[in-house]
């Protein structure tokens, strides 16, 4: 009978056990690789076997990785870092569909034996709000704290919610649509995720901001077509099927650590079809002067000469136009405005608050930090909203975004996050052909930018305007390896007012994936149109645990959010039909 560690309740038996094991496999989001899915059943097995006590590292490596008895952990940390890759696939499953399983499996920090968990509140039938992560109070407290401490107590900030944001942000957003790659002009160039390298992960947070802000500066070169990857990055591999390898000619790799205090970042260049390394430096935060800035500017630019000199790309770096005044955020700036972008996929209400005390604290201590200020004016922007801001009216909320918004216009007006930012905030106040405005010239700014793009499509769609935004929603997931589930809004809500029931279920089912009331709506309504009735039940008690409002007055919710009056009429017929036909 398996133990449960640390665990006073009775055992769980070991046939449910193994049905767990095989209802994680069988579900098609559980990310893991395939030897991720061999070290898991591996340490199942063993410690139902009663042999937890051979469960290290060495055992491990030898059983499921193929190495010798002269495995060295310290020079080959192979099975602590798939170790811990695969606490995230756990996680990300009972985040999502195993939301409602009957039995958790975990891996403890710092441990390799397994952990059973009966669920005692589960009920496989009845949908629920999504289940966030046990150490997000741990984040947030984290993030509030962060401006308080000393540089010397600054590692224990983030010791407190890096390994959470990690999850976050490599947890499987959507299936990857794989891109073609003759379907865009230039080099295509995939950034995967840098790795935090050191085992405290206290760097993780700055790495996840480096693959984001090394795409960025990689879309300014107008002849690349850069895919940001939101999965740990790894060359091609036997463990990936042919169909899940985006089609990239070029991929950048990376990981960043810290030693006595500096950090460190290296960064690689390769070529995907044969592995060649074609370019690999390392670099070290205020060494030589050298900021977060300068390093990002120097690989962006290093990586574009080599591509450009040795495969023929003329690639035109357009950024000998933009202004000459440098931004060089200080590491802790640069921390925060890394979480805000994580906020900003998921838009998570216990976060909140502490993002925004994060930038807020930021911009007073680094003024003219242009993307901090956009970040701010995004979080100015859901205080209104999604009512956040209890002391100040609507309109006095959205002013506060605006300001923020100009601030990081004045600061730089080609800026595509300031010119996103203003577009948010000019929709939500009401004018959406200024937000129209703002949205194209960040396209202009940046066209192969999917952020830029969709950004575009959605302003077009509360325009009404669904046959123009649509196709550029297109083009922003063709840019993406894992588009945000919020890109599939958009489709799914032109599939809605088309009755194009499949094709909405199937965009619905990524548009749901960020927890947001909307998707869940969109998802109710497919299921019913298609007759799936318990499917529908789910769905719609999902969404009006999430969003009760949009569950008792939809027309009003929809409103709130600017909504065009065809899918409002679509989206308030289609709940009702859901309505009656889950019984409320």
């Amino acid at each position: 009978m398996p133990r449960r560690h640390e665990n006073p309740e009775p055992e769980v038996p070991e046939e449910e056990v193994r049905r767990q094991l095989e209802r994680i496999f069988d579900e098609k989001e559980f990310q893991a690789s395939v030897r991720r899915r061999e070290m898991l059943r591996f340490i199942v097995e063993e410690t139902l076997a009663g042999r937890e006590s051979r469960l290290k590292a060495t055992s491990i490596a030898m059983e499921v990785f193929g190495r010798g008895a002269d495995f060295d952990q310290q020079s080959d940390p192979v099975v602590r870092l798939e170790a811990r890759k695969l606490r995230r696939d756990l996680d990300a499953y009972y985040a999502q569909s195993g939301r409602s399983d009957p039995i958790r499996i975990s891996i403890p920090k710092g441990h390799y034996y397994p952990r059973f968990d009966v669920e005692n509140e589960a009920t496989p039938d009845v949908g629920s709000a999504p289940v966030h992560s046990a150490d997000t109070s741990q984040r947030t407290r984290g993030l509030h704290r962060l401006f308080l401490l000393s540089p010397g107590l600054l590692a224990a900030a983030f010791a407190a919610f890096a390994a959470v944001l990690f999850f976050w942000t490599s947890r499987p957003e959507s299936s990857a649509t794989p891109v073609a790659s003759g379907s865009v002009q230039g080099a295509t160039i995939l950034v995967g995720m840098f790795d935090a390298r050191t085992d405290d992960e206290i760097v993780a947070l700055v790495a996840s901001g480096l693959s984001r802000e090394i795409a960025a500066a990689l879309i300014r070169f107008p002849d690349v077509a850069v895919h940001l990857s939101q999965q740990q990055y790894g060359l091609v591999s036997a463990d990936t099927p042919e169909s899940e390898k985006p089609q990239t000619e070029f991929m950048v790799a990376g990981s960043v650590w810290r030693e006595d205090g500096v950090l460190f970042i290296r960064a690689d260049l390769l070529r995907r079809e044969n592995s060649e390394v074609l370019w690999s430096e390392r670099y070290s935060e205020g060494a030589q002067s050298q900021s977060i800035t300068d390093i990002l500017d120097t690989i962006s630019s290093e990586i574009a000469s080599v591509i450009g000199q040795q495969y023929g790309y003329v690639l035109r770096d357009v950024r000998a136009t933009r202004l000459g005044d440098r931004n060089d955020p200080t590491l802790r700036g640069f921390a925060c405005v890394a979480g805000a972008q994580i906020y900003r996929r998921t838009y998570h209400h216990d976060e909140y608050q502490a993002v925004r005390d994060c930038l807020e604290a930021t911009v007073r201590e680094d003024p003219d930090y242009v993307r901090a200020w956009a970040m701010l004016a995004y979080l100015r922007n859901d205080a209104a909203r999604f009512g956040h801001e209890k002391n100040l009216s609507r309109e006095e909320a959205f002013d506060l975004a605006r300001q923020a918004a100009m601030r990081a216009l004045d600061l730089d007006p080609r800026d595509t996050d300031a010119l996103q930012a203003m577009s948010h905030v000019e929709q939500y106040t009401g004018d959406i052909d200024r937000s129209i405005g703002y949205a194209r010239r960040a396209v202009e700014t940046n066209p192969n930018d999917p952020a830029a793009l969709a950004n575009l499509a959605i302003r077009y769609g509360i325009a009404g305007r669904f046959d123009e935004g649509v196709p550029v929603m297109h083009r922003a997931i063709e840019r993406s390896v894992a588009p945000p589930p919020f890109y599939y809004h958009l489709l799914a809500a032109d599939y809605l007012i088309r009755k194009d029931w499949p094709d909405l279920l199937l965009a619905a089912e990524r548009a749901s994936a960020d927890g947001w009331s909307f998707g869940q709506a969109l998802l109710a309504i497919a299921h019913t149109e298609l007759s799936n009735e318990q499917a529908a039940r789910v769905a719609y008690r999902t969404m009006a645990a999430l969003d009760p409002l949009l569950a008792e007055e939809p027309r009003a919710w929809l409103e709130a959010h600017n909504m065009p009056p065809v899918l409002i009429d679509a989206v308030a017929d289609g709940l009702s039909r859901a309505r009656d036909a889950s019984g409320h």
